[in-house]
């Protein structure tokens, strides 16, 4: 009995030595992480928080430069950790291992550990970081592998048949969830990543396209008259098939086709030109000695609505009914009104300004001399308001506008009407340097270097404008001439005494983009042939700017204002042909 006490007593005696020894080792390294213990699999078990962190970083260099490999569908690639802009955070790492103990074992477990040299084993996650601009750019790559436009069921006329096409899903990458899905797999040690996908649904069904067709048919199934005082003119199926275009936008409500069409205007024009009497603008004539001037009258001319024939056309061509149409005509001023050329007659400039271009885009170019000829001649009356819109007219093909670069979400994307900008821009500026008030002007998204600095305007139909006001007595003369790389708009009155001071101010709020040239966004653009890639398209910071004026006449100021411009960043942008 004794024998078994005094092992006893000799036993809880070693056990409280050990203990005590381990405790007060334990007491002594107060950094040293808990045996046991993994970060994304790296063991620092037993280590110091400064060893710790060498050991997670040095193999952390190893695992972000192993590629993953990203699934979505059928369709797989390898995305490189390192190039994708990841990386660990070591330190971090090792003291959210020192602040996450884990669960805490009874003291007789806790000693045990100590006897036995380990820990409860537990594995925590690194602290990964990513580098949103080379993410971004790593992220369009796989957008481009995995990624299909939506194709939204269409009507199309070949061969003067109409004909539906059949809608196709599109597929989009959550990128917001496979940002977390790479993060949580290098911060784990995984090796592969699902992509995750979205299903985009078409707008418009395969079953609208048919319900679409059915009417199309119909429509131009049966010839259409035109009448006009007694005069008639039949459309046969074949020329209404020939003049007829679709309208995805009039799919849904039971109107698919349009007849506002380069060929309708053409076709009609010619058969509808003995109604036409256009009008002759009065002409400023010098005297044959040079010393006078005389002026030769104007007179109003008849001209056919077209806007609204076409527009009757389609509308009585989609209802059942009987199919004939009144060709609409609308008595039409001259430009430029005896009145106005009596006034104007020792008319002198008050304002030009010249803005360049590159001559490289022809259809560009062909659009700025296409506004240039609406807007040319044309007479801005004492109090009248000038929108370049509603002279300008939609810039539509069959307005004699081309696709060509304009700027939409933040890039250039084809449109047609693209470059007429370059001459609102201009007149803005003779506008400017007149001394006239501006009603509406809209600065462009991002900062162009070759218009001057904060004095710039776009122009969309429909949203932005470009509107000046002439507050002055005295009617006003536009002229705009163009070449093949620069445009000039001239403001023209019979006297003028205003003045223009103004004063540019610093550039400030600057924005970097959110690409860099070393790791640009990668855009899918379906113009360019299948695998091709553009040139790069530079990046713009984004930046703030205001230009202050003071207009002036012989009594003093007449008005004071300022344009203020904010130019979001534009992205160095790389397209993608697909």
């Amino acid at each position: 009995m004794r024998r078994s006490r005094l092992a006893f007593g000799l036993t809880a005696i070693v056990v409280v030595a050990i203990a005590a020894a381990l405790f007060l080792s334990a007491a002594e390294n107060p950094g040293t992480i808990a045996g046991g213990t993994t970060v994304g699999g790296i063991d620092v078990g037993g280590l110091t928080t400064e060893t710790a962190t060498e050991k997670v970083a040095a193999a952390s260099v190893a695992s972000l430069r192993r590629s993953l490999t990203v699934r979505a569908g059928e369709s797989v690639m390898m995305l490189s950790p390192e190039t994708a802009g990841f990386t660990v955070d070591a330190e971090r790492s090792v003291v959210a291992a020192l602040a996450d103990p884990a669960p805490e074992p009874s003291a007789v477990r806790a000693v045990w550990d100590r006897i036995v040299g380990h820990g409860r084993a537990r594995d925590l996650p690194l602290y990964v970081e990513a580098d949103d601009v080379r993410l971004a750019s790593a992220m369009d790559e796989v957008a481009l592998s995995v990624e299909r436009l939506v194709k939204d069921a269409r009507l199309i006329i070949e061969g003067g048949r109409p004909k539906a096409v059949a809608a196709e899903p599109g597929l989009v990458l959550d990128r917001a969830a496979l940002r977390a899905a790479l993060i949580r797999a290098i911060a784990e040690g995984e090796s592969e990543v699902d992509a995750p996908v979205r299903e985009i649904v078409p707008t418009l069904s395969t079953e609208d396209a048919q319900a679409a067709l059915a009417v199309a048919r119909e429509a131009l199934a049966d010839p259409l008259t035109l009448g006009y005082q007694g005069a008639r003119f039949e459309i046969t199926p074949a020329e209404l098939a020939a003049m007829a275009a679709p309208d995805p936008s009039g799919i849904l409500a039971g109107k698919p086709i349009t007849f506002d069409t380069d060929v309708a205007r053409e076709l009609l024009g010619e058969r509808l030109s003995p109604l036409e009497d256009p009008p002759i603008d009065a002409e400023v004539v010098p005297s044959d000695d040079d010393r006078g001037f005389t002026v030769t009258p104007s007179s109003d001319g008849t001209l056919v609505e077209w806007p609204s024939l076409l527009v009757s056309m389609t509308r009585v061509a989609l209802e059942q009914g009987r199919r004939y149409v009144p060709v609409p005509t609308t008595t039409v001023r001259p430009r430029l009104t005896t009145l106005d050329a009596q006034e104007l007659r020792e008319r002198r400039e008050i304002a030009s300004f010249t803005t360049y271009f590159s001559p490289a885009s022809v259809a560009r170019v062909k659009n700025i001399q296409q506004v240039a000829k609406l807007l040319d001649g044309y007479v801005i009356r004492p109090g009248e308001t000038f929108s370049f819109n509603n002279v300008a007219g939609p810039r539509t093909r069959a307005a004699g506008f081309d696709e060509a670069p304009v700027i939409r979400d933040g890039v250039l994307t084809p449109g047609v009407g693209g470059g007429i900008c370059q001459v609102s821009t201009t007149l803005f500026n003779a506008v400017f340097f007149a001394g006239l008030p501006v009603v509406e002007r809209e600065p462009h998204s991002f900062y162009i270097d070759h218009y001057p600095v904060g004095r710039d305007a776009t122009v969309s139909y429909g949203s932005a404008d470009f509107r000046f006001r002439n507050d002055s007595d005295t009617v006003l003369l536009l002229s705009v001439s163009t070449t093949s790389e620069s445009v000039t708009v001239s403001l023209a009155a019979p006297a003028w005494d205003r003045s223009v001071s103004y004063e540019t101010s610093s550039f400030h709020d600057l924005v970097e983009p959110r690409s860099t040239q070393d790791s640009p966004r990668k855009l899918r653009d379906p113009t360019l042939p299948r695998g091709s890639i553009s040139a790069m398209e530079p990046g713009v910071s984004g930046r703030s700017v205001e230009v202050r004026r003071v207009v002036k006449d012989a009594s003093g100021v007449v008005f004071q204002d300022v344009f203020a411009s904010v130019y979001a960043p534009k992205d160095y942008v790389v397209r993608v042909g697909g």
